[in-house]
């Protein structure tokens, strides 16, 4: 085997953007009003986190924490798109971060005991996601990609995996 014959994974487009928290709920209401933003197609896990593993994940953001910011999403016209029913815009992967920081900021989970609307100052700017977009054109190379990005490290089960396994073999 030689390394030049591994064949590498999906490549994400070479767009992405920073959102501060504080205008993530604004951000991601614009993405579902103006391009059909769906934050839960058929091939996400749905809501699996606990309220503490939600709680923890945004204390580690307000600890200005490092990993786990990054958050991808497909749009089949994403270059060139006239708004909403031109293209597909789906969630790909960080689906349970993103849900755990619009409860946060619609106080519906607290981070260090308090609810958003409890500290006296606005979040720093700093304390932000990472948006990735890609331009995948097909139903099939995004769910290929969902699968690469999640069957290695990624705490998914495997009955998870194979349910998405399923709808891309259903696309050939």
């Amino acid at each position: 085997m030689k390394f030049q014959g591994i064949k590498p994974y999906i490549q994400c487009n070479n767009y992405s953007v920073d959102v501060a928290l504080r205008y993530l709920e604004s951000t991601i209401g614009d993405y579902i009003e103006e391009m059909g933003l769906e934050l839960e197609p058929d091939f996400q896990r749905g809501q699996v986190w606990t309220e503490q593993q939600q709680e923890l994940y945004i204390e580690h953001l307000l600890r200005e924490g490092v990993s786990g910011l990054d958050i991808y999403f497909n749009h089949t016209k994403w270059q060139n798109t006239v708004g909403n029913g031109d293209g597909w815009f789906v969630c790909v992967d960080g689906l349970q971060r993103l849900t755990a920081c619009l409860k946060f900021i619609r106080n519906q989970i607290k981070a260090f005991g308090h609810f958003y609307n409890e500290f006296q100052d606005k979040i720093p700017m700093m304390i932000r996601l990472s948006f990735h977009v890609n331009n995948l054109q097909t139903r099939k190379e995004v769910l290929e990609w969902y699968l690469q990005m999640n069957s290695g490290g990624t705490v998914h089960s495997q009955e998870e995996l194979a349910r998405v396994a399923g709808l891309l073999a259903a696309e050939s």
